[in-house]
């Protein structure tokens, strides 16, 4: 059991700012009387109680399914009796159930988790109020973050412990597979989904009625992410809007008069999969879940993963927000069970998605091992204490002013703090007796075989990865700035105009556009607010309409800078990767796919780390990889095509060499030789120096 009043030097406490623990309460008290209590719910007051069958049997009887019903029978030429059990056989495979012995079970057991994972588990009580008057009087869908499996558990917990209706899950199929715990997942609100529905019209029938017949009949609270998936990041994610457009069709229809959506943030101190993610990341196939893995798994119980943050953020009314943006008339003749929604409202869902993430991360509680973290990745040889210290301090300041949220007890010292985030990933940082701060590694493998090198390789990697995961935990807050700070420090003149300035930026925004979360057609809108920001925090020099770059060259601009170099050079080394195919025989570049091709950026990235032309082990991450791909696509550098229902990628080389210099004008390049790479072999032959 972890318990802060066995700590000498306490750096929580129960009450902070707008926070309170619930956990401390736990500890003193029985489990099994707190997961058996009566429990008294607020109630959507035009909700008419209907059991789960009877949810399933409303949704096959609704227009919208007879209707795709017809559809796929004129389309298919199956018989309607076969297609109707289709269907049966969908909405029971997808429906939750809500049965009071399995969520008692339930809460009992995750009680016990939490208590031995977590110190404590902090709620801002004020957001939760908030919930429980609106639920009363409106549909809600409840947005939440998405980082960990311990996500949906600790919403379901919070619910539980505040006497709120438990929310409906909408999970992945993954889960429904694990015996006995899909089953009291599906008993404790989850509803399951595929992950793709493709062109099956009659899925997409029963999802969307299963969705929004629970919205409109105020059933439960809906819970999804907005994100689509869990970040092996630690980075936000782009909105998806399949599950978020059929929640929020129902308003745009009129069947509703409102939805109210409230953003969820959780901040985890330590992330329990941060090891799995971390192979993830590198390119190990994912463990399938299973119960046999999660039992396996119970070793991380004896490990201590520290607080979390959980904030409830200000409920947003679609109503509002919608104002000015879409006519709800133009719907009146239509039937409500045909999927039209007009340009104007799927826009609305555009920007809404993309509001609702950075609602998140601004609501995001950073620690300081994020900030630890993010000073490290760029001293890889390490830093003294003291010096740890000072850097930290400066780092919470700068952070502060550009309106992040630091966790940080004002009765709490420095080094408090410091040795506490520390001792908590002991896991990852280790400190010599010259009380330096170093990155735990194993020692290279010189004279091993090949295989033997490559392991070692990517277990460093490994460790690298995770500390990026923890620096991505604050890199939101510093993106914008880092793009203005990058563009000054590498501009080789006196002065620089505001408008090559922009023209920098929205480069850097356009490459970067994957791994971080831009809202689309506000580019202006944030140079200017960001520029703004940093000349009033004094961290660069506007002189007659343009930055003055010596006297603009300084610690904050330099720290900003140097935050995207893994970045930059992990996208220069993919430019010359794909600059370096072998042309076929038509003079065109050889296309592979896109997995092939960033398998091979991999085996380049991990040839020339060991040989120390580069040092940032984060450009083995596939996920910057993919990224990377992903960006040179859009940017016109890299084109793609079809073959044999197989999706090839090949370099567009004038543009893709364009976008190269761009990046090499950013950063300091590495002598890279060009090199040919056969993943058969898994060998790389070095041709020339470039």
């Amino acid at each position: 059991m972890k318990s802060n009043a066995d700590d000498p030097k306490l750096v929580s406490a129960r009450h902070k700012d707008v926070f309170e623990d619930i956990l401390e309460e736990r500890r003193t008290s029985s489990d099994l009387r707190f997961a058996a209590r009566a429990r008294d719910v607020p109630r959507f007051r035009l909700n008419k109680e209907r059991p789960p069958h009877k949810i399933k049997e409303d949704v096959l009887k609704s227009d919208r399914v007879q209707y795709a019903i017809e559809q796929v029978c004129q389309d298919t030429g199956l018989p309607k009796a076969e297609v109707i059990n289709q269907a049966k056989t969908i909405v029971d495979e997808m429906a939750h159930n809500l049965r009071t012995g399995a969520i008692r079970v339930f809460a009992f057991f995750l009680m016990k988790v939490l208590k031995q994972l977590y110190q404590r588990i902090y709620v801002n009580e004020e957001g939760i109020e908030k919930v429980r008057m609106l639920i009363q009087d409106y549909p809600i869908l409840l947005m939440p973050t998405h980082r960990s499996y311990m996500d949906f558990l600790l919403m379901s917990y919070v619910f539980y412990h505040y006497d709120l209706p438990l929310p409906v899950i909408a999970a992945a199929m993954d889960f429904m597979g694990m015996k006995f715990f899909g089953w009291l997942l599906r008993n404790s609100g989850a509803f399951y989904i595929r992950r793709s529905f493709g062109e099956d019209t009659l899925y997409w029938a029963v999802f969307t009625e299963y969705v929004q017949t629970q919205i409109c009949n105020g059933d439960s609270p809906i819970e999804f992410y907005v994100e689509g998936t869990r970040s092996r990041t630690s980075k936000s994610y782009a909105p998806k809007f399949g599950m978020l457009s059929a929640a929020l069709e129902p308003y745009f229809k009129a069947h509703i008069p409102d939805i109210m959506v409230i953003p969820v943030s959780i901040s985890y101190d330590r992330i329990l999969e941060e090891s799995l993610y971390a192979y993830e990341l590198l390119g190990v196939p994912k463990p399938k879940e299973s119960t046999s893995g999660l039992i396996k798994a119970r070793k991380v119980l004896e490990e201590d993963f520290g607080n979390v943050h959980i904030f409830f953020g200000e409920p947003i009314s679609i109503r509002q927000f919608s104002e000015g943006r879409v006519d709800r008339s133009k719907h009146s003749l239509a039937p409500r069970y045909i999927v039209s929604l007009t340009q104007e409202e799927q826009e609305m869902i555009r920007v809404f998605g993309h509001h609702v993430v950075l609602v998140h991360q601004h609501n995001m509680v950073i620690s300081v091992w994020s900030m630890v973290a993010a000073i490290l990745v760029q001293s890889q040889q390490g830093v003294t204490v003291r010096q740890m210290l000072r850097e930290v301090e400066w780092m919470k300041r700068l952070a502060s002013n550009l309106g992040a949220y630091i966790d940080w007890p004002v009765n709490e010292s420095a080094e408090t703090m410091l040795r506490a985030s520390l001792a908590l990933h002991h896991n990852i940082i280790s400190i010599n007796n010259d009380d330096v701060i170093q990155l735990q590694v194993a020692p290279p493998i010189v004279r091993g075989n090949a295989v033997q090198q490559h392991v070692a390789v990517m277990q460093t990697a490994a460790q690298h990865v995770m500390l990026s995961m923890y620096r991505n935990q604050i890199i939101h807050v510093f993106i914008r700035p880092a793009m203005i700070a990058l563009s000054i420090n590498s501009c080789r003149g006196e002065e620089l105009s505001l408008d090559d300035l922009y023209q920098k930026y929205v480069f850097l925004e356009n490459l970067l556009c994957r791994d971080f979360v831009f809202v689309p057609d506000n580019t202006r809108k944030d140079f200017e607010h960001t520029l703004s920001t940093l000349a009033h925090i004094g961290a660069l020099v506007l002189e007659a309409g343009a930055i003055a770059v010596k006297k603009s060259i300084n610690k904050t601009i330099s720290f900003l800078s140097h935050m995207l170099e893994p970045f930059l050079i992990g996208y220069w080394v993919m430019c010359q990767f794909l600059l370096s195919s072998r042309l076929q025989v038509s003079a065109k570049p050889l296309a592979r796919t896109q997995k092939t091709l960033v398998k091979e950026m991999q085996a380049l990235s991990a040839r020339l780390l060991q040989e120390g032309v580069i040092h940032h082990y984060e450009v083995l991450s596939m996920d910057m990889a993919n990224n990377c791909l992903h960006a040179l696509y859009h940017m016109g550098g890299v084109s793609k095509e079809k073959r044999d229902g197989v999706l090839y990628m090949y370099p567009n080389v004038a543009q893709l060499s364009t976008i190269t210099e761009q990046i090499g004008k950013y950063i300091d390049v590495p002598p890279l030789p060009a090199v040919s790479i056969d993943l058969h072999t898994k060998t790389i032959t070095v041709n020339a120096k470039l």
